[in-house]
């Protein structure tokens, strides 16, 4: 996993959670590159987004100088994960130029004026908050962590830092695997997972269809929700309405398809001892994904 920690640019406004994070998480194998300025916190983070000479350079209006540096992180985007910025608003602006997704930290109480572009961007970015009593109500957030400690003068600061890069570690995932669940039929949620089973929500645009498949070490259970699906078994066709369901026996093969004009609604339930995507076996498929 590879993140751009994007900071502000003078040393006395850093966030320190930023630069617990650039020291805590290349050790949980995240390669951290941290855009601030001064030196690197930590041995083997990637600083090149400091050393740019406009960065501290007085000729320059700071706001120009704040353009610049929100601007190399965008520039670079395609080779990272995700970006995570602990500068407040103005990044949120620069975030439809690219498809790599964009975690803000919001460091307290928004005032009114700053609410509007946070809203605009709701949708398409993620937030976190430090507190429940600083959330607005007009936005939603992908998590609360609060950073529990004064980190700067703690004497045995390091489990609860750690803990708090787990945390955010944790929203790192969380967004990369949503952002990964998308395919070119539509898409899929997560909902439960177990050791004998898991549960996703599965969505299949109009006219789209999955590929023709089966598993080796799962059997599955669909019950349509909405929309109407034309589902494959083995040498049968079956069209289920809302409220249907159809078993899928180990091995069998399988493939459903969304005839209707809305998407189609459905829930899987998988029971097995593995549940992973590469036990999908692709037969025949629209998007050349058959399996070799």
């Amino acid at each position: 996993m590879k993140i751009a920690m994007l900071c502000p640019l003078s040393p006395s406004q850093h966030q320190p959670m930023a630069r617990l994070l650039a020291e805590h998480l290349p050790g949980m194998g995240v390669e951290v590159s941290l855009f601030a300025s001064g030196e690197s916190p930590a041995q083997g983070v990637d600083a090149r987004g400091s050393e740019r000479e406009w960065s501290e350079d007085p000729s320059i209006d700071p706001k120009a100088r704040q353009c610049l540096h929100i601007a190399e992180v965008f520039e670079r985007a395609d080779e990272f994960d995700l970006i995570h910025s602990h500068l407040d608003y103005l990044p949120l602006s620069y975030s439809g130029f690219t498809a790599t997704p964009l975690l803000t930290s919001i460091p307290g109480l928004l005032s009114p004026s700053m609410v509007p572009v946070y809203k605009k961007y709701n949708g398409r970015c993620h937030y976190v908050a430090i507190s429940e009593a600083d959330k607005n109500p007009e936005l939603d957030y992908i998590a609360t962590i609060h950073p529990g400690i004064d980190v700067a003068t703690a004497a045995d600061r390091e489990p609860a830092d750690r803990a708090l890069a787990e945390r955010y570690l944790d929203v790192y995932r969380m967004i990369l695997d949503a952002r990964e669940n998308y395919r070119p039929w539509g898409h899929y949620q997560n909902l439960l997972e177990r050791h004998d089973h898991k549960i996703k929500e599965i969505i299949v645009e109009p006219g789209a269809r999955l590929s023709l498949q089966k598993h080796r070490r799962r059997a599955e259970h669909w019950t349509v929700v909405s929309g109407e699906a034309l589902v494959t078994v083995g040498d049968q066709e079956i069209r289920l309405e809302p409220g249907a369901s159809v078993d899928i026996p180990k091995g069998a093969v399988h493939r459903v398809m969304n005839p209707g004009d809305m998407p189609l609604v459905f829930v899987e339930v998988q029971m097995g001892d593995y549940f992973g995507e590469d036990d999908i076996i692709r037969l025949q498929d629209d998007y050349d994904r058959v399996s070799k």
